[in-house]
């Protein structure tokens, strides 16, 4: 089996196919991890909300104030945790469909 060099955490590590899609696999549970966790801080926040936006004068300082707490920081890290996964996911999606194409004789 023909191996491709992918760039990888900054290191050029050299992956099968079937590695590729293996690591496809496990950012796609992660990503599902992460969202389950995203939905959770949805719920605080929901739940934050309706006991502090009486403090605030608008719905602005009452974001930024979400935003302040352990959940509002948590919240955004897992925004972008997902964001990375997508990106990565469909990194390996095209450099998959490249090997395909290469394999059979299709550029």
């Amino acid at each position: 089996m023909q191996k491709y060099l992918l760039r990888d955490e900054s290191l050029n590590i050299m992956k099968t196919p079937h590695e590729l899609a293996e690591e496809r696999l496990d950012i796609a549970y992660e990503y599902a991890k992460l969202g389950e966790r995203l939905a959770e801080l949805k719920t605080l926040k929901a739940l934050w909300w309706q006991s502090f936006r009486g403090d605030y004068k608008s719905d602005a300082s009452a974001e930024r104030a979400w935003d302040l707490t352990i959940e509002g920081q948590e919240m955004e890290t897992v925004r972008l945790k997902m964001k990375a996964k997508e990106i990565k996911s469909s990194a390996i999606k095209t450099m998959l469909q490249v090997m395909s194409d290469e394999a059979r004789n299709n550029y």
